[in-house]
């Protein structure tokens, strides 16, 4: 009697249990054939040995489907071969005649304190007295707010505009604020640059805080819906970088005292302009939110910024007249000339922008597995990458800590991940994946794309 009920509790246990069954042979069809894939779902995997380039595990290689943010590994891989890893985004005064130049290095990571050390020192190097006008220089980027392939979703306030003004990730910090006894509620703008607000939130025991304007509209109205509970502080994208940036730039000055009362102007800074303060970024800082974060501003910004290096670099002209070269489209040009020179087979990656949020980005798993060993032989990419438990990957993969190195990439139903991995057998080897029209839970996507990393650290 006794044997017959264990053997019906082990058939009991069995038939309840199926899901982790899988995970336990590493057999990738095990663990794909567990998520039940129906045909509406799509999944493309490519395992590359580093050393001899072999094939250790494929399906659907060849596959072209959106890469998401993985793909922000690649183009700034691209950027990089075009700037060098010495690169800094400088942002610098110039004197030349009499002038200041200010000329602006599209850096994503300066801020306020960034600007007003940059005055600081201006303040030391520069006699005022002879000082007639100062001038902007803001040709190194385009002013072109949004990539084209960009849904509406995708634009604000979920990115600000990109610009070649750039302070504090062009957003400005909004507080609102419940009377005592939540009768009422005040919002404070503590910045000089305003928005002006439709306020139809309503108090409740919850925050659940909506923001939304017309996104053909580049004035300031800003339309606030929800509910809110308690004091609350947002971080709003401009809708004019170029306001943001001069109101900061003045108070710098004020704060400085510095004896220039003339309005700013524009234009190009000379080539023999002799430079008297400057501050930076490295090329290394700015990895840090693009490859670690997936921050989709600043990795735009550095292709457009790697983008007007490759252009000049190649005798490319602007189409209009004094336009800037700092495009996507040229970042384009260069992303695809790196990896042709690399011998990669550009049928299999198509791209329309520099961060992967476009759906209009497509490649193969192949193509993403083959281009990371390319890149890993030609630079120490792990230094850049996000680790086990990092970033992105917080509280993922965290017993392979110093065994893999990847990318994350999400869209609403879609994850992809392109990593370098040093296996239980210390096999070091490339891989991607990539699953499309996921119809379960973010989190069981997660789950799954972690379940095919066990069977390729299990190899």
């Amino acid at each position: 009697m006794l044997k017959k009920l264990l053997l019906l509790f082990s058939f009991f246990v069995l038939a309840i249990c199926p899901s982790r069954a899988a995970i336990f042979s590493y057999d990738f069809s095990k663990v794909i054939a567990e998520q039940d894939f129906d045909g509406s779902s799509t999944i493309s995997i490519t395992v590359l040995d580093k050393n001899t380039k072999k094939v250790l595990y494929s399906k659907n290689e060849n596959k072209m489907m959106n890469t998401a943010s993985a793909l922000k590994l690649y183009t700034f891989a691209s950027a990089l071969d075009t700037l060098g890893e010495d690169y800094k985004f400088e942002t610098a005064f110039y004197l030349s005649g009499g002038n200041l130049y200010l000329k602006l290095g599209a850096d994503p990571l300066l801020t306020k304190d960034d600007l007003y050390e940059l005055v600081q020192k201006l303040k030391k190097s520069v006699d005022f007295k002879n000082v007639k006008y100062i001038y902007i220089d803001d040709s190194i980027i385009s002013r072109t707010p949004y990539p084209d392939g960009w849904c509406v979703d995708d634009f604000w306030p979920t990115i600000a505009p990109i610009s070649p003004y750039i302070i504090d990730g062009n957003k400005v910090k909004i507080r609102i604020v419940l009377a005592p006894y939540r009768e009422s509620m005040t919002i404070v703008q503590d910045d000089k640059y305003k928005f002006s607000f439709i306020n139809q939130l309503e108090i409740s025991d919850v925050n659940d805080i909506k923001i939304a304007k017309n996104y053909t509209d580049m004035q300031n109205l800003i339309t606030m819906s929800g509910k809110i509970a308690d004091d609350y502080n947002l971080y709003i994208p401009v809708s004019n970088p170029k306001t943001l940036f001069i109101a900061r730039l003045e108070d710098a000055f004020g704060k400085y005292k510095i004896p220039y009362s003339d309005k700013f102007y524009f234009k190009v800074t000379p080539v023999n302009a002799k430079k008297v303060a400057s501050v930076n970024h490295t090329i290394e800082d700015v990895s840090v939110p693009i490859l670690k974060y997936s921050d989709n501003f600043s990795s735009e910004v550095l292709f457009r910024v790697a983008g007007n290096v490759y252009a000049k670099n190649h005798g490319i002209k602007p189409q209009i007249t004094g336009s800037s070269l700092g495009t996507t489209k040229n970042g384009i040009l260069m992303f695809n000339d790196f990896y042709t020179k690399a011998n990669l087979d550009m049928k299999y990656i198509k791209i329309v922008d520099g961060s992967g949020v476009s759906r209009y980005n497509a490649a193969s798993s192949k193509w993403l597995a083959q281009a990371l060993l390319y890149l890993s032989n030609k630079y120490e990419l792990k230094k850049y990458m996000e680790g086990a438990d990092e970033g992105t990957l917080k509280k993922r993969l965290r017993y392979l800590k110093g065994n893999v190195y990847a990318k994350t990439g999400t869209h609403k139903g879609l994850s992809s991940l392109v990593g370098l991995m040093t296996t239980k057998k210390e096999q070091d080897v490339a891989f991607a994946i990539i699953v499309q029209c996921f119809t379960k839970s973010a989190s069981m996507l997660k789950t799954f794309e972690d379940d095919l990393v066990d069977c390729i650290f299990n190899l």
